[in-house]
């Protein structure tokens, strides 16, 4: 059983920032209704066995969205998961909540690929993420910019490690290191009786920070068990911080 899940519960303060009113970013859409990121994310996912979407912020509009516009296929595999603590907590609860939510739901899931949903990527690149038989952690070519990326670098053991700024002003590295990548906020969880056991020894507090603590204990877990997880770069990527890079994009491609 193979499992998608997107999380699109925040407010989305600086994308609304030049908008008339406030909207969820994945639903938001220039004029045509399939033309937002949700659709084409849960479109390009639409094999998997489950699509779990985490929602908080105007969650109810997302739910009439996914009701009115999402083809019967996709709305038959939806797993609905609500983040009541969006404006409170970061982004570590929200797939925490996604996470139970599934694990409860299904028992038997044996797979896990997980995006942001503020991205936009290739079909084809994500059919490659899907297709892996590992663990998976994506990396873009975007210049590192600490008031946008999250920034992923490997150290001498060649474990990764994660690092972003919530306050976007400067990313700093205290040890040596190999090398060091744009992440591209996709991951693949193949293990999912680890994944439970991280999410165990973590506990509830410390996932109610970033969602980059939960996946660097469970990718350097994998390193240290001999199978570290694959790098893909994705050449067509963009994180859709504002309205400008929403505009930017193609649903068409």
């Amino acid at each position: 059983m193979r499992a998608f899940l997107t999380t699109v519960a925040g407010m989305a303060t600086r994308f609304c920032a030049d908008l008339p009113q406030p909207v969820p970013k994945c639903i938001y859409t220039a004029g045509d209704p399939a033309h937002t990121l949700l659709y084409r994310m849960l479109t390009l996912a639409k094999d998997f066995d489950r699509l779990v979407i985490v929602g908080g912020f105007r969650f109810d509009e997302i739910r009439a969205y996914a009701a009115a516009q999402l083809p019967a296929e996709i709305r038959a595999k939806l797993l609905f998961a609500e983040n009541p603590q969006y404006a409170e907590y970061g982004s570590g609860w929200s797939l925490y909540v996604g996470l139970k939510a599934l694990l409860d739901a299904e028992p038997d899931c044996q797979e896990i690929l997980f995006a942001e949903g503020d991205l936009y990527y290739s079909a084809e690149e994500f059919a490659q993420i899907a297709a892996a038989e590992g663990d998976v952690l994506t990396t873009c070519c975007e210049p590192i910019r600490a008031e946008k990326a999250v920034a992923l670098y490997y150290d001498l053991q060649g474990y990764p490690h994660y690092i972003f700024d919530t306050s976007h002003g400067a990313l700093e590295i205290r040890e040596p290191f190999r090398s060091i990548y744009n992440s591209a906020q996709i991951w693949k969880f193949r293990d999912t009786a680890r994944l439970r056991r991280v999410m165990q020894e973590l506990g509830e507090e410390a996932q109610q920070g970033t969602n980059l603590v939960l996946i660097n204990r469970y990718m350097q877990l994998a390193c240290a068990a001999g199978t570290p997880p694959q790098q893909i770069m994705l050449p067509v990527w963009m994180n859709t911080n504002t309205a400008a890079d929403f505009r930017a994009l193609d649903f068409n491609a």
